[in-house]
């Protein structure tokens, strides 16, 4: 008995202990709280808020393909050879040098327009023999020219479709990132609802488990002083000290369980001091408002940004797969060019001569190609069929998923409020049976186990009235994620 004794003082002691010390700080928060402090800090969240952010700058840059383009460019030949017997004329010398300023505009169907002036000025050394000497002639030309250019491309590229595909597939990806924003706040509002809860009912649970212990402890006490007049046996003291025991390492379980929901709340709060204590300032056995659940499904679905990321998700592959297919046909490309231009050997008379179209230059040319085999294009075409086909699959699987997770909720959030009830009613009996019970162990018709075995049973009631009050807020919480606020 002296043995037993000290195992139970043992224990005690450690229990008192109760993994928590009086140095740490502890830190009480509400539900809103800690989803304000979690969309704050939560890196998972701010990394969806990032992506989301990177996509919108895609669609500007991808607005860039309307934007003018101004060209500018200097060019420089210098050329000198030897001369030789025999021809009537011959160059023997070039120096020239040229630039040119052109202003682009991308047009809505395809292609460019663009106006161009450029300089040249070149001089030039011809040798002329015509049966006499030889004579070294130099001049120097200055040749203007303004030109207007329209290049359109006729079988890839072309089109409003074609021209605006890339701007189309940004937004797309941006209005995807979007709803990944959205899925993955509502993730995290669940994510920390949850683990809220779980706090509250670990700390529910360490209540209970301490009521036991104190409960047991005052049972022992009661016990020893019936012995001690004869009234009790050591079976009984025995019984009451591993009652003591039991719910020593019970309650030892419960704030070792506490201690881990703390760190996965301080998890998703992004908070990395785990010295300091959470604790929930809501109760869990406050009323709530229960959610509507006759319209769930249909709600879920209108509001579920998983499936508008897909959808979103489906028109950029759609898009991408237009532009795979436009890619694997040939290039075809008209250029067309004319304009004044000036030919003289002052810069003056031949800007004159510009202005006045003395003199002009026009041109057209077609552009072909294609690469032979065209593996890469078709190849890319391949890719975003496959990558269309795989969307539409994951959003038909979704839609599945989400129809059996709103059904889950539902009856969740129904059926804890039967067990909220059938548990309240068993607490409420489980604790007048050990009234009742004491009251007969004392009058000596029961035994000392009895009243023990009837605070169990007391206190596992209390802790299924606790657990359903908690699944009765994870289910709500549940559900608000999947139709929404």
């Amino acid at each position: 008995m002296i043995a037993r004794a000290a195992l139970a003082v043992t224990l005690l002691a450690l229990v008192d202990a109760r993994v928590v010390r009086a140095d740490d700080a502890t830190r009480s928060l509400t539900l809103d709280e800690a989803l304000a402090t979690a969309r704050a800090h939560n890196p998972s969240y701010l990394a969806a808020i990032a992506a989301s952010d990177g996509a919108h700058a895609q669609v500007r840059s991808a607005a860039g393909i309307d934007d003018r383009v101004l060209e500018a460019g200097v060019d420089g030949l210098t050329r000198a050879a030897d001369p030789v017997d025999g021809p009537f004329f011959q160059e023997t010398a070039v120096d020239a040098v040229g630039g040119h300023v052109a202003l682009w505009q991308p047009l809505p169907w395809g292609g460019r327009v663009g106006v161009s002036v450029a300089e040249q000025v070149a001089r030039t050394r011809v040798r002329v023999a015509a049966g006499g000497p030889a004579v070294d002639i130099a001049t120097t030309v200055h040749q203007p020219r303004a030109e207007l250019v329209w290049q359109q491309p006729l079988l890839r590229d072309r089109g409003r479709r074609s021209h605006g595909a890339v701007r189309a597939r940004a937004a797309a990806g941006a209005a995807a990132e979007d709803a990944a924003r959205v899925a993955a706040e509502v993730a995290l509002a669940r994510d920390v609802a949850r683990a809220y809860w779980e706090l509250a009912y670990a700390e529910r649970e360490v209540e209970i488990r301490t009521s036991a212990l104190a409960l047991a402890r005052d049972q022992l006490a009661i016990t020893q002083a019936r012995a001690q007049v004869g009234r009790g046996s050591e079976l009984e003291v025995a019984t009451a000290e591993q009652a003591i025991a039991a719910r020593a390492a019970a309650r030892l379980g419960a704030e070792q369980d506490l201690a881990a929901r703390a760190v996965e709340l301080h998890v998703l709060l992004g908070d990395d001091d785990a010295g300091v204590r959470l604790r929930v300032a809501d109760a869990l056995d406050d009323e709530v408002a229960l959610p509507g659940t006759a319209d769930a499904r249909p709600r879920a679905l209108a509001f579920s940004p998983g499936l508008r990321a897909l959808e979103h998700q489906g028109r950029a592959a759609a898009i991408a797969l237009d532009l795979a297919a436009a890619d694997a046909r040939p290039r075809l490309d008209l250029i067309v060019r004319g304009g004044p231009m000036g030919n003289a050997d002052s810069a003056g008379e031949a800007w004159a001569q510009l202005g006045r179209f003395d003199g002009y230059q026009a041109s057209a040319a077609l552009s072909f190609s294609l690469p032979v085999g065209n593996r890469a294009a078709l190849g890319r075409r391949d890719s975003a069929r496959a990558d269309r086909r795989r969307i539409e699959l994951e959003r038909s699987s979704a839609r599945g998923a989400l129809t059996a997770a709103v059904t889950r909720a539902v009856d969740a959030v129904t059926l804890t409020e039967h067990r909220i009830a059938a548990a309240a009613t068993a607490a409420r009996l489980a604790q007048r049976t050990v009234e009742l019970e004491r009251d007969r162990w004392q009058a000596g018709a029961g035994s000392n186990f009895d009243v023990l075995q009837r605070q169990d049973q007391a206190v596992v009631a209390e802790a299924v009235l606790a657990r359903a009050r908690a699944d009765r807020r994870l289910a709500i919480a549940t559900l608000a994620a999947l139709t929404g606020p």
